[in-house]
């Protein structure tokens, strides 16, 4: 089964409109919120994600997950990653309990 990562895009949008934003690339480097960073997308907020927002957007897989603990949105299936300024990257970041 073929999958995106449209649904990423989706939650930083709603996280952006909800007055968040992310961290710019380098001038040059094109505006993609997600950068590459060991292979994998990632998107780095400015701000502590507000999880009740990103919860809020409709249609996200059942394999997103959403540690507050770590300040992290991340998705299983396209292994993209939201994290916000308290991400402690040592943490097992896949590990995270899916919460709806």
């Amino acid at each position: 089964m073929e999958h995106s990562q449209r649904h990423m895009y989706e939650v930083v949008d709603a996280l952006v409109r909800a007055g968040s934003s992310f961290r710019p690339r380098p001038p040059g480097l094109g505006a993609d919120p997600f950068w590459l960073a060991k292979g994998d997308p990632h998107c780095y907020m400015e701000s502590p994600i507000d999880f009740a927002v990103a919860r809020s957007v409709p249609g996200h897989p059942a394999d997103l997950a959403f540690d507050e603990d770590n300040d992290m949105i991340f998705c299983r299936l396209c292994w993209t990653a939201i994290t916000g300024p308290g991400h402690r990257p040592e943490t097992v970041w896949n590990a995270a309990p899916y919460t709806p």
